[in-house]
């Protein structure tokens, strides 16, 4: 419930008043404050005292607070108007709060020079308008009750009186003393009372209490359990079909090559369990969600020039792409397409070769070197190597173990200037892209960056494999 801890008025020029009913968890609160002491004020106060006590105040529902205190402060605005033009007060306009409480609950308005704050046992937390600067604010700003000829807007605000918790209504005079001070709040009422005998003071402190009513926590019943499993459950199938594009396939997939391509990651700390719970959910949402490709594209993702001849077809790692330029080898990163490195050898490159984490790199004179992908190396050896291969330009399969994507492998068929993607079981065309110059040479199948690399007149291009399912 909520008590009345402390109120002062000056009456009877200014007046706090409350009505509550007995057991304290409904009631109004009303706080009215001039700067002045004139005998006209208690005409005035008596005036809103009636209109408040003749009001349907104590029967007012939670669902119409907001309205009513709008409605109410707002004819009372234009009943004061013509009555404060008839005075000798020099400001003429009051300073009101009117609040209505609901158990622990407050609805209030605040007009002119009352501000308001909450309190608990470790800070104050100002509440609705500031207090701060209005010394320098104009009437007008201040937005007193019945001082201009139109109609007055009323806020209303709304605030949760917990146990323990104290909400206090200040006069503009009191507050920058109470507010700017460092005060012990448990003891924070004592000390605004001390200030009884200031110039005009007003203040009004509620206490929180024990509840006599709490809230029921509801339990969940199983249907309703049942029903929001299905119904996240169809969400997520939903949001997977339209924006997924098998993208829970495609993050298994990526994840395993860039686990392989650790160095530092050794057989021994993956589980076996991992590989076969892996594959057993994959082939179940390949069975639930994963429908054929429906359309396949091939796209130019980016494109660099090289200014050097490469002679053999290109290699790549998780970042960066390797290419022989004959007696030259280039080392580019594939997020930037900047040279990362370059080696020259005494002989040719007749062919090279990236597997697990090392890149062997053969020369025409039967001299093979071991390198690691930031170019440092790891062995040299004498040893047969295989000549040079006559085509750079050879077909290549892709599947489902390549790209999860797939629901059945295609070809990349490409010739002298033509690129196409082909149906491996129908011999169905499904893209194909053309170039104006010859194609020199076309890496393998890049599976974590879905694309191949293929030499286009000393420009190394970036084609992407574009499905949507």
């Amino acid at each position: 419930m909520i008590s009345l801890k402390s109120q002062k008025d000056n009456s009877p020029y200014t007046l706090v008043e409350s009505q509550f009913t007995q057991d304290g968890r409904f009631g109004w609160l009303l706080a009215i404050w001039h700067p002045e002491m004139d005998l006209a004020l208690q005409e005035i106060g008596t005036e809103i005292r009636l209109a408040i006590r003749n009001s349907d105040a104590a029967t007012i529902s939670k669902a119409e607070a907001q309205s009513w205190l709008k409605s109410f402060m707002g004819d009372l605005h234009w009943k004061l108007h013509a009555h404060l033009r008839k005075t000798d007060l020099k400001e003429k306009g009051l300073s009101v709060f009117l609040g209505l409480l609901y158990d622990h609950e407050l609805f209030f308005v605040q007009h002119g020079r009352l501000f308001c704050a909450l309190s608990d046992a470790r800070k104050l937390t100002h509440i609705g308008n500031d207090y701060r600067h209005h010394q320098m604010q104009t009437l007008k700003k201040l937005s007193l009750i019945g001082l201009e000829d139109k109609d007055l807007p009323s806020k209303v605000h709304r605030v949760f009186i917990g146990e323990g918790h104290r909400f206090i209504v200040l006069s503009g005079n009191l507050c920058a003393k109470v507010y700017t001070q460092d005060r012990d709040l448990h003891s924070l009422d004592h000390y605004i009372e001390s200030f009884s005998q200031s110039d005009n003071p007003l203040w009004l402190i509620l206490d929180g209490q024990t509840r006599l009513i709490k809230p029921h926590r509801r339990r969940l019943s199983r249907l309703q359990i049942t029903s929001s499993i299905i119904i996240l459950i169809t969400l997520l199938a939903i949001l997977y079909m339209l924006f997924g594009n098998r993208y829970l396939d495609q993050l298994f997939h990526r994840t395993r090559i860039s686990v392989k391509s650790k160095q530092t990651l050794k057989l021994g700390q993956i589980p076996n369990t991992l590989a076969i719970d892996t594959q057993n959910f994959l082939k179940y949402m390949e069975r639930i969600v994963n429908l054929p490709a429906r359309n396949i594209e091939l796209q130019i993702l980016w494109s660099a020039s090289l200014g050097y001849s490469v002679t053999a077809a290109p290699v790549f790692s998780l970042d960066t792409i390797f290419l022989p330029a004959d007696m030259n080898l280039i080392a580019f990163d594939k997020k930037s397409r900047d040279l990362k490195w370059k080696k020259s050898f005494e002989a040719p490159i007749s062919s090279i070769l990236y597997m697990d984490n090392m890149l062997m790199v053969c020369l025409s004179s039967n001299a093979a070197y071991g390198f690691r992908e930031d170019g440092s190396e790891l062995w040299q050896a004498e040893m047969t190597c295989p000549a040079v291969a006559s085509s750079n330009i050879n077909p290549l399969r892709i599947g489902a173990e390549d790209d999860p994507r797939l629901d059945r492998p295609i070809l990349m068929i490409p010739s002298q200037e033509v690129i196409s993607i082909v149906d491996a079981s129908r011999g169905e065309s499904l893209s194909s892209i053309t170039f104006v110059e010859d194609i020199s040479a076309i890496s393998g199948y890049d599976a974590y960056a879905s694309c191949f690399y293929a030499i286009v007149d000393d420009a190394l291009i970036c084609i992407q494999l574009k499905i949507v399912n």
